[in-house]
C-alpha cells in the first residue's frame, strides 16, 4: 500500500468514526485554490473542518504535521467553503483525527479545536 492509499484508508476510518459519533458528513476532500480539507461535518449546529492524519507508528505525533502554514490553508479553505455555500451565523470548529495503524492495532484520537481562531 503506497502513502496515498494509506492516507485514503485513514480518511475512510475517520469518516466512519465521525458517523458513529453522530456527525453528519457534508463533504470529503474539499479542494480549492487555498488548499484542501479532509472532512467537513456538522454536529449540534456546528460545522467541523477536520484534518485527518494517518501514521504507522508514533515516532512523531500525527498532530505535529499540522503546522502554522497548514493551519492558514485550512482556515482560508474553510472561509471559502462557507462563502460559496452561503453559510452564515453558525459556529465553526477546526479539529483533527489522528489514526495510528500497525499490524495488530488501530488507534483513533479525535482532537477538537486543534486550531484556535
Amino acid at each position: 500500500m503506497n502513502n496515498k492509499q494509506f492516507g485514503y484508508l485513514g480518511e475512510k476510518i475517520g469518516k466512519f468514526y465521525l458517523q458513529i459519533n453522530q456527525f453528519q458528513i457534508l463533504k470529503c476532500n474539499f479542494m480549492c485554490r487555498f488548499g484542501e480539507i479532509d472532512i467537513i461535518a456538522k454536529k449540534n449546529n456546528c460545522i467541523h473542518f477536520i484534518e485527518v492524519k494517518t501514521r504507522k507508528n508514533r515516532r512523531i505525533e500525527a498532530r505535529e504535521a499540522i503546522d502554522y502554514n497548514k493551519e492558514e490553508h485550512i482556515w482560508k479553505t474553510a472561509e471559502y467553503f462557507m462563502y460559496i455555500n452561503k453559510i452564515k451565523n453558525i459556529e465553526i470548529q477546526f479539529d483533527a483525527i489522528e489514526i495510528y495503524i500497525n499490524e495488530n492495532n488501530l488507534e483513533i484520537n479525535y482532537i477538537p479545536k486543534i486550531i484556535e481562531k
